[in-house]
């Protein structure tokens, strides 16, 4: 008790002992002071003797603030921010019992084997125990767009839409007597048509392997897995001393002097932005697959790994993009890479999202307006007017494959085509102009002949508009010819006689393509022998036999180029020669036209002893692969019942063999129907399906697909309708085996 004592005293008594301090004048004057109260001092001068309070003076804290410091200090600014709102998150979530409910159920059931069976991004598909394990800041595919019931609406081409047609005609009127062969062929039809109706409408706005991030973007995206450095340092290597011909276009894109600053940034630094993330995860993805093909065949495996990893990453930062981005170079960089990869996906309505901000972005930077560059420096300059032509092309050529307005208008842009001071940049801006003005007219295209307004128009006006589209395309033809005779050298010095060919042969199928679609909008007049006019046929058969072309520079080629005409030509616009010369099948059972369209589905097959077998075959390739095996067969079983109907009109059991044949012919004019294409009746079926029509009518709002002659409902009907078949193959799970 007494130590203790002694403890609680010590202080005071310590206190009491110190030296007393001197007073304030004495201190003021800077003189020695006895330190007593009142001092000798002030007594002396006859002034009061004070002192001030005796706290010992606190030693200063030194403060240094540099840029590092302030970075840092933003750093841990942002993820307190990321933690309070997944703090907030979590309380929100933890207030809403369905969400506990939806949680707890979807947890357990992402077993390894279901998580294999998501697409890998477009040519790329490698085994999906490569790609990154998902970390604690992040989780699985985003479900608030799966989960999603509401139907995505593409104005007047929306599914709802034009399912009206297909309901009440799945009925089985297939003769139990007939073939297995045409009950297989129905029961195909009959899935396609049951797909088209029951399509998830959020599937198409939604990256495959993208994760969700819980915080905030721009703090999320430094938790992302990076390929070592190592890697990148070496593929970078590559990419300077061993240029791969393939990446002709993306060495002009991604400049060779600008990436490697922006990947050191996003590795090393701390303060880079989403743009910088997706624009350097975009670049290594090309480039890890691309020397995957070229390179080592011992690095081979590693590299298709880090090209994975690096897809993931892309699709995550798209995915988790905020409405409002800054109006920045780099930010129309980044939107308009990531548009380019959501083609290589197959998905035009996610490019169209990134392509529309794009495109804002670049009209509020004034991109689109020659006075924008006049105080820039020409590299500078020349990179930006890359940049909005580059928005341009994605956004007038996804008008007429998504049946969209463009959200830039040729009368509001003065910036002058694509330039260049040395050859190799005079050659590209010559082949980027072809493109600009392809583009140009496939947005015409829609404007003119297939958009709500355009096909209300007399018919007089439309003829033309057809005729002036016409020329358009006839004037692009001599243009790039002209070109590729003007820089053929110089292209197969760049890109390779491969690659040139290719892009030679692949473009021209696409304006072969367009022209088939400008003149279907003038389907021969009423009381002709076949709704498509000559010209329309012939651009058809053309464009399918310009197409064997292609496919014999892809076979001959081991540069992959299979996924990249497939997505850059047959499912980027719409591929109408296909479906017009099925539709001439049907109608005049021209076995001729048959032979193209088997010539077509086989090309499109790659046979294994194909080169091209080795190249993975994409989710949208494989579906527009078995829609057109589906309708190849039903056109051949369709001439093959009309030749089994001929034979037995003619034979004494006609009513036992022609009444199978009758239903089942009937039926597959109700499902062509369905899928938008016409169908020509037998004569001696007339009136059986006159009646089946007419009940299919009551029901359709007395609406007969069938009978396509050329009033501008019809052909927005048809339109719309071969729109939402492409739309159905982005969509849902085709099935057909």
């Amino acid at each position: 008790m007494d130590h203790q004592e002694e403890t609680r005293s010590a202080p005071s008594t310590s206190a009491a002992t110190q030296v007393p301090r001197a007073c304030d004048a004495c201190r003021a004057r800077k003189i020695r002071c006895n330190r007593e109260s009142p001092c000798a001092h002030c007594i002396q001068a006859k002034i009061e003797c004070t002192h001030a309070d005796g706290r010992p003076k606190e030693r200063g804290t030194r403060i240094l603030v540099t840029p590092q410091y302030e970075r840092k200090i933003d750093l841990i600014d942002r993820r307190l921010e990321g933690v309070t709102q997944l703090l907030q998150d979590l309380r929100a979530r933890l207030d809403d019992p369905t969400a506990i409910a939806a949680l707890q159920n979807s947890k357990p059931q992402r077993s390894p084997q279901q998580q294999s069976q998501h697409p890998s991004p477009s040519y790329l598909q490698i085994p999906r125990e490569s790609a990154p394990k998902a970390n604690a800041l992040s989780s699985p595919s985003p479900s608030s767009h799966a989960d999603s019931t509401g139907p995505v609406v593409e104005g007047d081409s929306s599914l709802t839409a034009h399912s009206v047609f297909a309901r009440n005609l799945l009925q089985k009127v297939v003769d139990p007597d007939s073939s297995l062969t045409m009950r297989d062929t129905m029961n195909k039809l009959r899935d396609i048509v049951d797909t088209m109706k029951q399509q998830p409408a959020a599937h198409e706005m939604t990256y495959p392997n993208a994760k969700s991030i819980l915080y905030l973007p721009s703090a999320a995206l430094k938790t992302f897995e990076l390929p070592p450095i190592q890697e990148t340092v070496q593929i970078l290597k590559l990419t300077k001393n061993q240029r791969v011909s393939s990446l002709a276009w993306i060495y002009e894109f991604f400049p060779i002097q600008r990436f490697p600053e922006t990947c050191m940034s996003v590795y090393f630094s701390d303060d880079y932005t989403e743009a910088d993330f997706i624009v350097v995860n975009a670049g290594l993805h090309i480039l890890f697959w691309t020397y995957a093909r070229f390179g080592k065949p011992e690095a081979m495996e590693q590299y298709l790994r880090m090209s994975q990893l690096c897809a993931v990453n892309l699709e995550s930062a798209l995915a988790n993009l905020p409405l409002h981005l800054p109006a920045t170079s780099d930010h129309i960089l980044a939107l308009v890479a990531g548009a380019f990869y959501a083609i290589e996906l197959s998905k035009p309505s996610l490019c169209w999202i990134l392509t529309t901000k794009a495109s804002e972005l670049c009209q509020t930077l004034g991109y689109h307006r020659a006075e924008t560059y006049k105080d820039e420096h020409p590299e500078d300059a020349r990179h930006k007017e890359f940049l909005f032509w580059s928005v341009y092309i994605l956004d007038r050529s996804l008008c007429l494959r998504l049946g969209r307005s463009s959200s830039i208008q040729d009368y509001d842009i003065t910036v002058p085509y694509p330039s260049g001071t040395v050859p190799h940049r005079i050659a590209i801006a010559a082949f980027m102009k072809l493109w600009i003005d392809g583009s140009r007219i496939q947005g015409l295209i829609y404007e003119r002949l297939y958009c709500p307004e355009a096909v209300r128009q007399p018919e007089d006006v439309r003829r033309s508009r057809m005729q002036s589209l016409v020329g358009m395309l006839e004037e692009l033809e001599v243009s790039t010819n002209e070109t590729i005779t003007r820089y053929d050298e110089w292209s197969k010095d760049a890109a390779g006689d491969e690659l040139t060919d290719f892009f030679n042969t692949s473009d021209h199928v696409l304006r072969l393509s367009l022209l088939t679609l400008v003149h279907r909008a003038m389907p021969n007049p009423p009381g002709s022998p076949t709704t498509f006019s000559s010209e329309c046929i012939r651009a058809a058969r053309a464009t399918l036999d310009r197409h064997q072309d292609c496919i014999v520079a892809v076979e001959q080629s081991n540069l992959g180029l299979f996924s990249t005409y497939m997505h850059w030509t047959i499912l980027f616009s719409p591929f109408v020669p296909f479906i017009v010369l099925f539709c001439q099948v049907i109608e005049t059972r021209d076995e001729t036209d048959l032979a193209r369209l088997q010539a077509f589905v086989t090309s499109i097959s790659r046979p294994e002893t194909s080169p091209a077998s080795s190249e993975p075959e994409t989710e949208a390739v494989t579906k527009v692969r078995k829609l057109f095996q589906v309708l190849c067969h039903v056109a051949q079983h369709y001439i093959d019942a009309h030749k089994a109907g001929n034979s037995g009109h003619s034979g004494s059991d006609r009513g036992s063999q022609w009444q199978p044949q009758t239903a089942t012919t009937s039926e597959i004019d109700s499902y062509l129907a369905t899928l938008g294409f016409p169908a020509q009746s037998f004569p001696d079926q007339q009136q059986p399906q006159q009646q089946q029509q007419q009940q299919q009518g009551e029901e359709s709002a007395g609406v007969n697909p069938m009978l396509w002659m050329g009033s501008g409902t019809q052909l927005e009907d048809w339109f719309y309708s071969n729109q939402q078949m492409m739309d159905f193959l982005e969509d849902g799970a085709l099935g057909v085996p």
